[in-house]
């Protein structure tokens, strides 16, 4: 057989003929192609997949670096269409809070941290946490934060809709009893008007960010950013969307880009708020030149907030302390000139003929994106060759799919319920926090779904996230909604052939076949040959990006 094969390659063109630089084999490799068919062995040569199975084999030559899988699995590199990958780096040197269990753990970290630093700065946390897990289920008070961080303003965001904060903090962004509820956000107050410390969605949470301290210098980001890239490929993640960058954020990547120091392919959403915003974003993609570890993707819009403040059509509930106005509806957070300003914008994006993703969590939300995608559609001509997306897509309405569907409008879905599913269910009720999401309807509906984490909103972990997908459990042990699951072969596909369909990156990326870039993950097991539920155990041994090794363990 082998004989033949070399005979073959000997009229084939030469540089199907010449030996691989790289062999994997002896694996079960599942290639996510058309067919979604699985193979023994791959080669790779000049940064990108060459041939498959037997004739992959035929391809090792004496300088080819053989990898013998030893009958483990290894899939396409994997795509996250949502990660905050420079706010992730930033995040490292903060104080870490998803292993704390209860209120007491939350001051003793954020106490030990204000005893190592100097009175007057500030102590800030990582946004990846959540009050879920803590015994109390809920966010520390600024008064509890005083008790072990006195003189030092204290910022603990969760998330990216929600921060906790000290007295001092609240001190120095003027925030009082007498402060009037802002525009788009949320301070929460006592019954007899004191802040608690708890600030909910941009207009209120920006209270206190105007005020913190500047970022890193520049070369500091930049070793952050590369080390968030590694955390990224120990995952298993080659691939991400950074969604909502702005000017300084894209110069940072530049360098890394220049520097030959990126080791994940990223995409670049630039932020918008207001028509202003869409049209320096477009400018600032004119002429940027496209590069295999860069690339730029388009404009982010944030419409409304989280679970907090997602645009609801119905009221949330009362939760005592926390929300207490019982036609509380959430956040819609349009631009000074209203719908017509968000719209002319839509219009400009569409004639630079670029992509919009757009943050709708609430059902009043991806009703109001989903018709004004409609109107830009009728006027402008198809949506769906630009991939226009709804990002997150909690709660959509069986109206908006069946036209997301018509008009080929994209969604991105992510594992926000592990760490959210607390609050879902406490602010929205139980019927909504388990059809949140509702992944399994949004296929079925005919709506092209990609996969991700909002990293650090909740854990970066892609296997944790297809492990929500397939079993929609929490971290707090219960499931929500289990009639959306999806199938393993399904949240797969989410996170790599459909992601890179919804990058226009098909033609590249998502799948294991001759001529796309070589980035490929071995697994510590496989996933689609295990029970739903050990998914979130999987582990990458290996990571390749380009056919470069840029993770190894255990392999």
């Amino acid at each position: 057989m082998r004989s033949l094969l070399l005979a073959l390659l000997a009229l084939a063109p030469p540089a199907l003929a010449q030996p691989a630089e790289t062999l994997l084999r002896n694996g079960r490799i599942h290639t996510q192609d058309a067919t979604e068919s699985t193979t023994t062995a791959v080669a790779i040569r000049d940064g990108r997949f060459v041939a498959t199975g037997a004739a992959a084999e035929a391809l090792a030559g004496p300088a080819t670096t053989v990898i013998d899988l030893g009958g483990r699995t290894a899939i396409p590199g994997l795509i996250d269409s949502h990660v905050h990958q420079h706010q992730w780096g930033m995040n490292l040197p903060a104080v870490q809070l998803l292993d704390t269990r209860s209120i007491a753990d939350v001051l003793a970290r954020i106490g030990e941290r204000a005893r190592a630093t100097p009175p007057g700065d500030w102590v800030i946390a990582s946004s990846l946490w959540h009050e879920s897990i803590l015994a109390e289920g809920r966010l520390p008070t600024r008064w509890e934060l005083d008790s072990v961080a006195p003189n030092n303003p204290v910022f603990i965001p969760r998330g990216g809709h929600v921060v906790a904060v000290n007295s001092q903090a609240l001190a120095r962004a003027g925030v009082t009893r007498d402060t009037p509820q802002p525009a788009g956000g949320v301070i929460v107050k006592r019954e007899d008007g004191e802040p608690t410390g708890v600030l909910l969605i941009a207009g209120a949470t920006a209270l206190v960010r105007r005020v913190l301290p500047p970022p890193p210098p520049i070369p500091e980001q930049t070793r952050l950013v590369t080390e968030a890239m590694r955390e990224l490929n120990a995952l298993g993640v080659t691939t991400v969307v950074e969604p909502g960058i702005t000017d300084e954020i894209a110069g940072i990547y530049r360098e890394l880009r220049d520097q030959g120091r990126m080791t994940v392919r990223t995409w670049l959403l630039w932020r918008a708020a207001t028509g202003e915003q869409i049209r320096r974003g477009i400018a600032a993609q004119s002429g940027w030149p496209q590069h295999p570890m860069l690339r730029t993707g388009g404009i982010k819009w944030l419409l409304d907030g989280g679970v907090e403040g997602g645009r609801m059509n119905d009221p949330y509930r009362i939760v005592p302390g926390e929300q207490t106005n019982p036609d509380y509806r959430g956040i819609l957070l349009l631009p000074a000139g209203g719908e017509p300003e968000l719209l002319e914008g839509l219009r400009a994006i569409h004639r630079a003929g670029l992509q919009i993703q757009t943050h709708a969590v609430g059902d009043y939300t991806i009703d109001l994106i989903t018709r004004l995608y409609g109107q830009v559609d009728r006027e402008l001509g198809p949506v769906r060759p630009l991939r226009w997306t709804v990002m997150h897509i909690f709660l959509p309405t069986p109206p908006a799919l069946a036209e997301m569907a018509r008009l080929g409008i994209m969604a991105t879905a992510q594992n926000h319920p592990v760490l959210l599913g607390h609050n879902q269910r406490r602010w929205w009720g139980d019927e909504r926090a388990a059809y949140s999401i509702p992944i399994r309807r949004i296929l079925d509906a005919g709506v092209h779904v990609g996969g991700g984490t909002d990293a650090p909103v909740v854990p970066g972990d892609p296997f944790q996230s297809m492990w929500w997908m397939t079993t929609r459990g929490t971290l707090a042990g219960y499931r929500l909604g289990p009639e959306h699951a999806i199938t393993p072969r399904e949240a797969l596909r989410l996170y790599t052939i459909n992601n890179a369909v919804l990058l226009g990156a098909e033609a590249e990326l998502g799948s294991i076949e001759p001529g796309k870039r070589a980035d490929l993950v071995v697994l510590s097991q496989d996933l689609l040959g295990v029970e739903p539920e050990r998914i979130r155990e999987t582990r990458a041994l290996l990571t390749m990006v380009g056919g470069q090794v840029v993770h190894r363990r255990g392999l």
